[in-house]
């Protein structure tokens, strides 16, 4: 099987980087491209080997949905719509961090913080300019940003790019806030159901999305093998 490969990420990483999806371990991986990481994504974890590649990192990625109804949502003033108030990237950058501490491009530390700290300023730039999210809401407190959401529209189903509460703040109800008006703009935008992915191993999240209504849509295991190092 041929690995596909990933410009955006080879470029951005300034790696070749690529992936494949493998339903089970007898699937031959065509390996004469010479990546530096490849991808692995598989519906259920299963060892697999790759010559001259080593396992480096392994996540669940697990996509959580809603379908939504007409409730109406109270309380819900404090949250604030950047299409109202501007707001600069720095506003939002450590919540940008925070929302993902879980992520392969931190965790992994091949990556390295410094490039996964500039993949999240892009990702917030691009959602504040409506490449990547449709809307962008937050709370703040003392004229800093205490929490947000990004919601992402596909015609009638919804996903949450990013949110985060500030550590500080967690626990207070405050993501629940956020959540529940990302929910009123999606029933109010004709949208039926909303996704929200995250990694198993993050537990508090799951957790929270359970709670609020959320069931498991699908599961997929990721891994990185990186190319090892001649010297």
């Amino acid at each position: 099987m041929k690995i596909n490969f990933l410009q955006w990420d080879s470029d951005f990483f300034k790696k070749k980087i690529g992936d494949i999806t493998l339903n089970n371990n007898n699937e031959n991986v065509d390996l004469s491209d010479n990546y530096d990481l490849i991808v692995i994504k598989q519906p259920s974890d299963f060892d697999i080997n790759l010559a001259d590649y080593d396992l480096s990192f392994k996540e669940t990625k697990v996509n959580f949905i809603k379908s939504l109804n007409n409730t109406r949502y109270s309380d819900l003033e404090s949250v604030k719509d950047t299409d109202d108030t501007e707001k600069s990237i720095d506003f939002f950058k450590d919540l940008a961090y925070e929302s993902g501490k879980m992520s392969r491009f931190l965790l992994d530390k091949n990556f390295g913080e410094t490039k996964f700290r500039e993949l999240y300023d892009m990702w917030i730039i691009n959602s504040l300019n409506k490449k990547f999210a449709v809307k962008t809401f937050y709370l703040e407190e003392g004229e800093k940003a205490i929490g947000f959401v990004t919601v992402q529209k596909y015609d009638t189903l919804g996903k949450i790019g990013l949110i985060a509460t500030h550590p500080q703040f967690q626990g207070k109800g405050f993501g629940k806030k956020l959540l529940n008006k990302a929910e009123q703009f999606c029933i109010e935008s004709g949208i039926t159901h909303l996704e929200i992915p995250t990694q198993k191993e993050n537990i508090q999240a799951c957790s929270f999305y359970k709670k609020q209504g959320y069931d498991i849509k699908d599961e997929i295991t990721i891994k990185h093998y990186w190319k090892n190092d001649p010297f």
